[in-house]
């Protein structure tokens, strides 16, 4: 246990360069997602209910995000990404 307080200086110096690291991350844009994320198939006779509906929602986003397509009830609902 003698060894405890010595290290302590060390945890000091460490924990707040490791949370500096994570705090400078990348900034993600709109124009990020639009570049990685594209709308999802799906096959309504094989894929769950749930899934569909999850799916939808992504493509809903997607359009309303990507291609400015968003219905007019958009702006009264929240996005679940």
């Amino acid at each position: 246990m003698q060894m405890l307080p010595r290290l302590k200086p060390l945890w000091t110096l460490t924990i707040p360069l490791v949370l500096t690291g994570c705090v400078t991350g990348s900034t993600a844009l709109v124009g990020d997602y639009c570049r990685i994320a594209k709308p999802i198939g799906y096959d309504s006779r094989t894929d769950t209910a749930e899934t569909v509906k999850e799916i939808e929602a992504h493509n809903s986003t997607w359009a309303c995000v990507c291609e400015a397509d968003c219905p007019a009830s958009a702006a009264n609902t929240k996005s679940p990404y």
